[in-house]
């Protein structure tokens, strides 16, 4: 393992959540009417924002999202040694997460609102919600529950091998996980129905990929580095 090699492998990470953030900031902060669930608070802020908000922001997430994978493999060489068969699976989901993360997840949320935004405004609201509906329930649910399996597997897997001390790191390391922090920060919507808050729990995972890669970078140096010299 090289340290330069993996601290700009982590630089690259943390880039990638920023532009992530960015573009879920876009779709998703933004206040949602009273008394509606998450589905039909997308639906209303749809409407309520630029049509070029759900473009960019689904763009640009796609690009943030496949630059995060070179930072998630930075941790691959230690559960092929501790767990070679849950390596096997880790690395099979960064390529899942490679494939699809972006461009077949994030993306297609920027798809949905910008394709009930355009439809609303041709055809009136009845049938855009009709035709958006359908989409999500026809692409978006399912490439998103594929996504999901190996999302929780590869954190499940990552977890493990942290808090069970087969890495240089301290076990309290484990903490620092996508899974984790996506729980975390979508809980924030709890508080109260606020823009900002709401763009908090729609940017969970982006938030916690930039906490994440910076305590690798601090720990891979301080960890792993320092005690091999």
């Amino acid at each position: 393992m090289n340290y330069q090699k993996i601290k700009k492998q982590l630089w690259i990470g943390i880039l990638g959540a920023f532009l992530t953030l960015i573009g879920d900031m876009l779709i998703g902060c933004i206040q949602f009417p009273d008394g509606v669930n998450m589905i039909e608070g997308y639906f209303a802020a749809a409407l309520a924002m630029p049509i070029w908000r759900p473009i960019f922001g689904g763009l640009i997430g796609c690009l943030g999202i496949c630059l995060e994978v070179p930072a998630l493999l930075t941790i691959y060489p230690f559960i092929k040694e501790k767990m070679p068969k849950s390596a096997e699976f880790y690395r099979l989901s960064m390529y899942v997460y490679l494939a699809i993360g972006g461009g077949a997840v994030h993306l297609p949320c920027g798809v949905f609102m910008w394709l009930y935004h355009v439809v609303t405004e041709k055809a009136g609201q009845a049938i855009g919600h009709e035709i958006a509906m359908q989409y999500l329930l026809y692409f978006l649910i399912p490439v998103s529950a594929v996504f999901m399996l190996f999302f929780f597997g590869a954190n499940m897997i990552q977890f493990i091998v942290f808090f069970k001390g087969k890495t240089p790191f301290p076990r309290w390391y484990c903490v620092f996980n996508l899974l984790i922090g996506q729980i975390l920060f979508n809980a924030v919507r709890m508080i109260e129905n606020d823009a900002i808050i709401n763009g908090i729990g729609t940017s969970n995972k982006s938030i916690s990929g930039i906490i994440m890669f910076t305590a690798f970078l601090i720990g891979f140096r301080k960890y792993v580095f320092d005690s091999e010299s």
